[in-house]
């Protein structure tokens, strides 16, 4: 049994994230406020979830609470 996309992209992020992070975190940690990522870097988190996603995320739209942690974006951009 292959995983399903949605997981596959929640693991993708995962490991972007934690690829950055100078420590541990669950996928329920505030990525921003727990230090993981810096405000700075939103940018690239950004384009690699619409990388993940294969279109652009509407920016105008996009609440910055969808962004907190990794169970956020997995839910609201990917599907998960």
């Amino acid at each position: 049994m292959s995983a399903s996309p949605n997981h596959v992209g929640r693991a993708r992020l995962r490991a972007w994230v934690h690829s950055r992070a100078g420590h541990d975190l669950t996928d329920d940690t505030p990525i921003f406020e727990s230090g993981a990522l810096s405000s700075l870097e939103v940018v690239e988190l950004i384009a690699f979830v619409e990388t993940l996603r294969g279109e652009p995320l509407d920016l105008d739209t996009v609440d910055p609470e969808a962004l907190t942690s990794i169970d956020t974006i997995a839910r609201n951009f990917l599907g998960d």
